[in-house]
């Protein structure tokens, strides 16, 4: 329990979770009728006002009274802690695959507004398993199995989500698959030292380029590469990291790259192996993990069970996004040009 703590982890009871049996029948009523032709959860896409969703909001909280007590008391333990709540035991594994899904995405309705993960087809809550890709198809931690080192969600966007909820449907049996969740606002004043301050301030100061992995491009045209340039640490988000988006960002816009942002970098790195801060944990079927992803930085170990499945909604918070505002570049890679792709 100490780790959680040093790591801004807070770990919710399970008996304060939703009293899903009274309730659930008529939370998936209510999103039917905002949501009438999306069965199965797969089709569940974004709503399409900011408007709409507080409505959504509103209706489930007053169907749902337990849930909304539940929302509110994750929200109270994720402002205390500071990086994220655990919930070891969430009460949704009675249901079948799809009303747990539905559930789940009711229950982040409620803590904010879910975003579409994917930009081809709107979809809002995405499958965590390993996938096949070939060719030039440039893969996220959700699409394979390895390691998934340290990395906020969506550095990649010019206005990363607020929030983001990852919950269990089947844990990996290999015994790999762990969950690492950092304080990136303690990692951020580590480095606030004499001899990395340095580093911090190049962090702070100099626009780095996270290349968007194909998935989840604005630009579908072949050879077309993005990245969205920002520094790692800023006003808001607090942290935007990943790294090897971050050198495939270089790679593709060198100029961009310095010998003095490779340093700060690896100073970066350095900090995230040693840090305090940090918390290893198995997340079990039916666990729920909801994570600042302005603040916290989140990894997990590679796994070799294939039939290892989570969920994950992202949603946005209240923070105004034009504060967050990063631009967005394009490139086209050298062989496609050389092709003609």
């Amino acid at each position: 329990m100490q780790d959680f703590m040093r790591a801004g982890v807070a770990v919710v009871a399970p008996h304060l979770v939703p009293r899903w049996d009274a309730e659930a029948a008529v939370i998936l009523e209510t999103l039917d009728s905002y949501h009438r032709y999306a069965a199965p959860y797969q089709e569940i896409t974004g709503l399409r006002s900011e408007q709409v969703a507080a409505t959504l909001r509103d209706d489930l909280r007053s169907v749902a009274p337990s849930m909304a007590a539940f929302v509110d008391h994750l929200q109270a333990n994720l402002q205390a802690a500071g990086c994220a709540a655990f919930v070891p035991e969430l009460g949704l594994g009675g249901f079948d695959a799809d009303r747990r899904a539905r559930l789940l995405y009711a229950l982040a309705a409620c803590i904010g507004m879910p975003s579409p993960t994917d930009a081809r087809d709107g979809r809002i809550v995405w499958d965590v398993v390993p996938r096949r890709t070939a060719g030039d198809y440039y893969a996220t931690f959700s699409e394979h199995d390895g390691e998934a080192a340290f990395h906020t969600d969506t550095q990649y966007y010019p206005a990363p989500e607020r929030w983001i909820a990852l919950y269990v449907m089947t844990p990996a049996r290999c015994g790999g698959g762990l969950s690492i969740l950092c304080d990136g606002e303690a990692v951020r004043d580590a480095l606030d030292g004499p001899e990395t301050r340095w580093a911090r301030q190049v962090l702070e100061g100099q626009p780095l380029p996270f290349r968007v992995p194909s998935v989840f491009s604005t630009d579908r045209r072949p050879g077309v590469v993005q990245a969205t340039v920002a520094p790692v640490f800023s006003s808001c988000p607090g942290v935007r990291y990943r790294r090897d988006t971050l050198l495939d960002g270089w790679s593709h816009f060198p100029d961009y790259r310095s010998a003095e942002a490779e340093a700060a970098v690896r100073v970066l790195e350095a900090e995230l192996v040693r840090t305090p801060h940090a918390v290893r944990f198995a997340m079990p079927r039916d666990s729920l993990l909801v994570a600042d992803n302005h603040r916290a930085l989140h990894a997990r170990t590679a796994f070799s069970d294939r039939q290892r499945h989570l969920l994950r909604i992202r949603m946005r918070g209240e923070e105004r996004r034009e504060a967050m505002g990063f631009p967005m570049v394009s490139t086209v890679r050298a062989e496609a040009l050389e092709t003609g792709r």
